[in-house]
């Protein structure tokens, strides 16, 4: 029996459904908003890699690396961990850390400089128990320096070593390596990249370790795919909590084709990629009831050379929207991070045709009398809820509901406290999350 209605349940999985008929998963468009930080600075040559963002307080952090360019390798000293700031999460500056020397420049938004900035993605730290100096924490390294290292830093610009050597040694560790605090779980957890066979060979995977004080880790451990395994390339994860879902995680993986090339003259390689979507309640198995990409490459040409659409670790919620980020036209002179928004909580949903479809629900446990529904209809679609209790006795059914909402209450009195099911019809209609209100 599951207790439903205290939290938001994402239509993502098929966790409270028992049964449907006539209904599909299926993808929302995002809403893409365009460039909001171009690499043009001279510390921002190619190979300039977008990781993560943070919500605090109300102030967007981007964190990125800044590359020397230059055809210099992945191992390069001069690698750097910027930071721009925005209060809307569309228009960003750069910060004005102003410390660090690059090249004769020291006006500039630089926190760190050395090896490890190849992929150090700050996160929040949520855990209750942190300490004040260390409310912000990232893991940054590579193969080649042992591992993952530990940082930590009381306001996201000074950043202190917590350990010695490595905290994370099983690994390939060369793209992004995120991490942060479960709350649900009350464990750290971190994702980074391995492969699926013996060295760099077999497919690019993502596998995670847990940790309760951030320094001590447990073993590595693929991620599971049920019903699809691995069979493609997955380069970074992003993967991150849903704000106001978090018992839910999100990644959005770049999927790479690394054998097809769209524009032969394209100076670094082979390769095509896009965007996919899936999601976890456990941090193991990921679920992917939609298989094809979630962002793919449009009519630019930019778009379709390799390591395009790479993600951004986090969301940032601003108004009745989810603000998510990737980079793109990597390798090119308009290289940037791009924004992209979907209404909240509206990453993807169950859609009935015309046809109309059914959705029957597991036994639920009513937490509350009220029942709340992000959905979509047309004109003509509509949405319909029934609830039974044990016994198939009706407590409650409603008229057609229409229209487009992102929080529409049902309230059925004396429902807290009762098990029954429920039965969904949907006709031309998505339906995106229930449970409890989502505004």
């Amino acid at each position: 029996m599951i207790n439903f209605g205290k939290r938001v349940e994402l239509l993502t999985d098929r966790y409270l459904i028992d049964s449907m008929d006539g209904l599909h998963f299926r993808y929302e468009k995002p809403e893409k908003l365009g460039m909001v930080l171009p690499f043009d600075r001279p510390w921002e040559k190619e190979g300039s890699l977008g990781l993560s963002v943070i919500d605090d307080g109300g102030r967007v952090m981007l964190y990125y690396r800044g590359f020397p360019g230059d055809d210099r390798s992945d191992y390069d000293e001069k690698q750097t961990s910027c930071l721009a700031l925005s209060e809307d999460g569309v228009r960003f500056e750069r910060a004005a850390v102003n410390r660090i020397d690059y090249d004769g420049i020291r006006e500039n938004n630089i926190v760190r400089m050395d090896i490890n900035c190849h992929n150090f993605a700050p996160f929040l730290d949520t855990n209750p128990a942190c300490r004040p100096g260390e409310r912000f924490k990232a893991i940054g390294g590579l193969l080649s320096t042992g591992g993952l290292r530990a940082w930590s830093s009381p306001d996201g610009i000074d950043w202190t070593l917590m350990a010695e050597g490595p905290v994370i040694t099983d690994g390939v560790f060369d793209s992004m390596n995120m991490a942060f605090y479960d709350t649900e779980a009350g464990v750290y957890r971190a994702y980074f990249r391995t492969w699926s066979d013996e060295g760099y060979s077999g497919w690019r995977c993502i596998s995670s370790a847990e940790s309760k004080d951030f320094l001590h880790w447990g073993p590595t451990i693929p991620n599971e795919y049920p019903g699809v395994g691995i069979c493609e390339h997955l380069y970074t994860n992003a993967a991150r909590p849903i704000p106001g879902a978090e018992h839910m995680l999100i990644s959005m993986p770049m999927r790479f084709m690394e054998t097809r090339t769209l524009l032969p003259d394209y100076k670094t390689g082979p390769g095509v990629s896009d965007m996919l979507l899936m999601t976890s309640r456990d941090g193991h198995i990921w679920d992917r009831p939609v298989r094809d990409a979630f962002i793919r490459g449009g009519l630019y040409s930019h778009e379709w050379t390799q390591r395009c659409f790479i993600p951004l670790g986090g969301i940032i919620p601003r108004g009745d929207r989810f603000l998510f980020y990737a980079e793109q036209n990597y390798m090119w002179d308009d290289d940037g991070i791009f924004a992209y928004a979907v209404p909240r909580f509206r990453f993807m949903s169950l859609w009935a045709d015309g046809q109309g479809g059914v959705l029957r629900t597991k036994t639920l446990h009513f937490e509350r009398d009220d029942i709340f529904l992000n959905f979509s209809t047309s004109a003509y679609g509509c949405v319909k809820v029934r609830i039974a209790d044990s016994d198939g006795g009706e407590l409650f059914a409603s008229d057609e509901i229409y229209g487009n909402d992102l929080s529409r209450p049902l309230h059925v009195d004396g429902l807290a406290g009762k098990s029954g099911r429920m039965e969904i019809t949907l006709r031309e209609a998505d339906l995106y999350a229930l449970g409890s209100a989502m505004t």
